[in-house]
């Protein structure tokens, strides 16, 4: 007689950015910010760590090249 196990969903859990691809103003980081000291260009904390970008990007909603940039992402790297 076989048993049949019952399956627990998994918990769905939200993801705590407005999107995964742009910058939004909700994410920058002030202090660091003004400790980078240049014009036009702010420091965004995301789930991965913090990156600079320029002003613009902020909210234009279009994915920014500098959020995902694989110079600053550790995937695929294996364990160093």
């Amino acid at each position: 007689m076989a048993k049949y196990r019952t399956r627990v969903p998994a918990q769905k859990v939200e993801y705590p950015y407005p999107t995964r691809y742009g910058s939004h103003a909700s994410m920058i980081d002030e202090e660091k910010t003004g400790e980078l000291n240049k014009d036009k260009k702010v420091v965004i904390e995301d789930e991965h760590g913090y990156y600079v970008t320029d002003e613009s990007r902020i909210d234009s909603g279009l994915a920014d090249p500098n959020r995902y940039d694989s110079s600053r992402l550790n995937w695929n790297r294996g364990n160093k």
